[in-house]
């Protein structure tokens, strides 16, 4: 990475580039995580090892197929939260052989790449929930049979899965519904031709208990319209943004909704995956991808780059967007997001059409700009920064610049201000004061 494209992600942007060294690095990093995972099985010894060897052999066979295939399969967002369960498994305690913890997201990820490539093997996995889940694909259900039964997935030309005599073919078109085939379904297909998965089937897929069950046929519909509504939007009035939501983003999970404002998160183990409530519009939609986005390019970079030279984790700071006191990284991944957020709103002040939308558009850029500054001057008065990190959070701070040029009614400012004063006092009610203030405690 250019020391001129670190500093045009540290201003909130980075664009196609910085979304194509990202996928490269988060590829090398699943690449070390899944040798990990065998290494560690191997060192088991037993069915681990065995499971891990086998696993290994049809992953390596299908990526003489296709290693755009496997590839793809390794980056899957699932992939990664899997590949790290099964590793903090086998770091776990060994006692007995019987004790040795199944390799089953290792196991099932093989079983995908024989089927998405045409590799003519034939895998073994248990049956959870009536079901056998093949990653980035769907679901094989059988009804009535008993969790922990041996299914067989076979790849090759007719792909499916067997239990007991009982077969589910896996469609030719397996983002679709079939017979006894619960699919992965597509939303959109994104400016690379690559398409967003819609995925309410992996137990994987990300790491929330709030995670909504199996989307309806209607609710389907309704995620497939205003996701592509979005995607639109972005594409017309914040192409940079929009390049890189296209070029990194590869899953959405669906979450339960925590009320009328909706919600959406990110994980650092599952580049290009975001998480969201069901949206209620194009202009939601576009908003979320920011903010997410911009969560997913810092945590790329913090596998890339250390920030932290100091131990700071008992430290807390104040985030205005948050009710509870945050550590140094959590800070920093907020007021990264919501530099993006204020930069989005600047640019729908730009294109707003009419004076009400324009008034919208002030009071978000006023409200989020200011919080912002918060953050960026806690981040600036901390001494648990690299120099590295240092240069990232100067990057943040020019940017925050730039956006402070636009003036904005007093009106506007004065009620941002008011909101901003709330946040805080409601946040004093329930922490008892504000990091760095005296009366803080700690």
């Amino acid at each position: 990475m250019t020391g001129a494209l670190f500093d045009r992600i540290a201003a909130g942007g980075g664009g196609t580039e910085a979304v194509a060294v990202f996928a490269g690095s988060e590829h090398s990093r699943r690449l070390v995580l899944l040798r990990a995972v065998v290494a560690r099985a191997e060192e088991w010894g037993g069915a681990p090892g065995a499971d891990a060897r086998r696993a290994w052999s049809v992953l390596s066979a299908a990526r003489h197929i296709s290693p755009a295939v496997v590839r793809d399969l390794l980056c899957y967002p699932a992939t990664g939260l899997g590949l790290l369960h099964s590793l903090r498994a086998l770091d776990g305690p060994r006692p007995t052989p019987a004790s040795a913890p199944p390799l089953t997201s290792l196991t099932a990820l093989s079983a995908a790449a024989a089927v998405r490539t045409g590799l003519a093997r034939t895998v073994a996995l248990p049956v959870s929930a009536e079901g056998v889940l093949l990653p980035s694909l769907g679901l094989a259900r059988f009804r009535g049979v008993r969790d922990g039964e041996t299914a067989l997935v076979r790849g090759g030309p007719d792909a499916a899965v067997e239990v007991d005599g009982r077969r589910v073919d896996v469609p030719a078109r397996h983002w679709e519904d079939g017979a006894e085939w619960l699919a992965v379904r597509r939303v959109a297909v994104m400016g690379d031709g690559e398409p967003l998965l819609l995925d309410d089937l992996d137990p994987y897929a990300f790491p929330s208990a709030r995670r909504a069950p199996r989307l309806t046929e209607h609710q389907y519909a309704h995620w497939r319209m205003t996701i592509r509504q979005g995607l639109r939007l972005l594409g017309s009035e914040h192409p940079e943004t929009a390049a890189e939501v296209e070029g990194g983003l590869r899953t959405l999970v669906p979450l339960r909704s925590p009320g009328p404002a909706g919600a959406s998160c990110s994980s650092a183990e599952a580049f290009g995956c975001l998480a969201l409530s069901q949206p209620s519009s194009a202009a939601s939609v576009a908003l979320a991808f920011t903010h997410e986005t911009q969560h997913n390019k810092l945590s790329a970079l913090l596998h890339l780059f250390d920030f932290f030279q100091a131990d700071d984790s008992a430290a807390r700071y104040y985030a205005p967007w948050r009710g509870d006191p945050r550590p140094l990284s959590g800070l920093l991944q907020g007021t990264y997001a919501f530099l993006g957020v204020a930069q989005y709103w600047n640019r729908c002040l730009r294109a707003a059409n009419g004076p009400d939308e324009a008034h919208a558009a002030e009071l978000e850029l006023a409200r989020w700009r200011q919080a912002v500054h918060t953050g960026v001057q806690q981040l600036t008065d901390s001494h648990a920064f690299t120099p590295t990190g240092r240069r990232f959070v100067v990057g943040m701070r020019a940017a925050l610049r730039e956006l402070s040029v636009r003036k904005l009614p007093s009106t506007v400012v004065a009620q941002a201000d008011d909101l901003a004063a709330e946040h805080r006092r409601r946040w004093v009610e329930a922490n008892g004061a504000v990091p760095g203030t005296p009366e803080w405690a700690g």
